[in-house]
């Protein structure tokens, strides 16, 4: 009895190492170029969505003449799954899912600041409109109050009160909101199609403005 393979077992062991190398080029050069361009982009919650994930890539304009890929063989193959395994734990295993939700609250956590920034910004504009309003009335009156004195120290301290309560929220923002003294407005750094005079009218703007320069220059003085 002779020894060694049988007929057609090298033929069929040759094949094998042909489909390996194969898949293993195909990974090398489809599936590994397009995991890197889906970092950050997408999610999985573990290595089973993943390794589907794998082989939907793999088998997406796959030549009739090859056989598809199935998602327990990537992650059961120790050849094959050491080609992606890698990616998977770097970017979406335990510590790059808390990286990657980490990344994900901070930026809600910054779109909620901003909205309640923006919120804050319009309640105060309308309060200093209020008061400028009120001060543009006084000023036109024909008749001077007998307590005319009291009631221009009230609103210029409800004023004063208002203008350093706006400059607590610009200062808060971190330089997402800042009031510009030279073009006399205030604006928002992340607001590309902001208007060219700022968040707020320039007449609005302008009584704001004055009270910070003039704050400065007593601050200076002093």
């Amino acid at each position: 009895m002779s020894k060694g393979a049988k007929p057609g077992q090298n033929r069929f062991a040759g094949a094998q190492q042909r489909r390996r190398d194969y898949r293993v080029t195909r990974i090398k050069d489809e599936i590994i170029p397009k995991l890197k361009a889906f970092v950050g982009k997408t999610s999985f919650d573990g290595i089973t969505p993943f390794s589907r994930f794998c082989a939907e890539l793999y088998n997406d304009g796959l030549p009739v003449n090859e056989k598809k890929i199935g998602y327990r063989t990537l992650v059961q193959s120790t050849e094959y799954w050491s080609l992606i395994g890698p990616l998977f734990y770097r970017h979406w295993g335990s510590s790059g899912s808390m990286e990657s939700k980490k990344e994900k609250l901070v930026g809600k956590l910054a779109s909620q600041r901003a909205d309640g920034l923006q919120a804050e910004t319009e309640r105060l504009k309308k309060e200093v409109e209020a008061l400028r309003a009120a001060l543009r009335n006084h000023g036109a009156s024909p008749m001077t109050p007998p307590d005319s004195k009291h009631t221009d120290q009230d609103l210029m301290t409800k004023f004063d009160k208002t203008c350093r309560a706006l400059k607590l929220v610009l200062d808060a923002s971190d330089g997402m909101f800042a009031a510009d003294l030279d073009a006399i407005k205030i604006s928002c750094a992340y607001n590309d199609l902001e208007p060219i005079e700022g968040l707020v009218p320039k007449e609005l703007a302008a009584p704001f403005i004055q009270w910070m320069k003039a704050k400065g220059k007593n601050h200076g003085d002093q």
